[in-house]
């Protein structure tokens, strides 16, 4: 990786013993978690950094059901995980609240399965009951609330790239073949583009960040895959993020 440039400064670059399974952010307070998964253990773990500094709240901790666990939610300050019947069922069979700051869990309800969830609280049901009835509960006690219909809708600072079938690359990124679309976001007078070029029978995943005539940052996602993936890369509070060979999260300040 080629970084040329001091105008982009990397945050952080954390690698884990697992694939980066799943990725929930919350732009407000500035954190983002992050489920991943072993998979010859099949253990399923949870991870949260600072999103300004990279400094880990807690990393790869896993709880009494290691395998059926699911990242469902980050809210203020704490995440809600699934519980699944089974590993490979998405049927829920219940919730967990951690803790955002230090993975210590608050609550746990095996009644609820997990419906949706805003700013506001978490619509469960109990899927022993049907027809379903849906209620709203607190983030942080799992305690009954009243909805307001006409609450406000958060919104967020995540940008996530275009993505383009006829993107022209500078001349002066040099590429091999590409393959598929370009995904493609411009930033403050910055372009940020992530796209598959085949090397004989070896495709790579790149991403590259310029201006004008300017490569600032030139990496290899991923390479020896043998299809396309449909994700490179996003930004939240100025933060460039990617995923480096599925289980390595790098920030660069942009």
């Amino acid at each position: 990786m080629a970084l040329k440039s001091e105008h982009l400064k990397q945050v952080f670059s954390e690698k884990f013993k697992g694939l980066i399974w799943k990725i929930r952010i919350h732009d407000k307070n500035e954190y983002i978690a992050i489920e991943s998964r072993h998979l010859e253990s099949r253990n399923v773990a949870f991870t949260v950094l600072d999103l300004q500094t990279g400094k880990i709240f807690f990393k790869e901790r896993t709880y009494l059901e290691p395998m059926n666990l699911n990242l469902a939610y980050a809210a203020q300050d704490n995440l809600i995980l699934t519980v699944n019947e089974h590993a490979e069922s998405p049927e829920s069979k219940g919730l967990i609240s951690i803790n955002s700051i230090n993975g210590e869990i608050l609550w746990e309800r095996y009644n609820f399965s997990f419906n949706q969830a805003d700013s506001s609280g978490l619509q469960v049901y109990d899927p022993k009951i049907y027809p379903r009835n849906y209620l709203w509960i607190n983030h942080m006690s799992a305690e009954n609330i009243s909805k307001q219909e006409n609450s406000p809708i958060s919104t967020s600072d995540l940008l996530f790239p275009d993505l383009f079938e006829s993107y022209v690359l500078p001349d002066f990124i040099e590429h091999d073949l590409i393959l598929g679309q370009i995904s493609v976001l411009h930033k403050d007078g910055l372009s940020i583009v992530s796209f598959h070029q085949k090397l004989e029978n070896n495709i790579q995943q790149r991403l590259v960040v310029y201006q004008h005539d300017k490569i600032f940052i030139d990496d290899i996602i991923i390479e020896d895959i043998q299809k396309l993936q449909p994700e490179s890369f996003f930004m939240v509070n100025n933060r460039l993020l990617y995923i480096r060979n599925k289980n390595e999260i790098v920030s660069y300040f942009v």
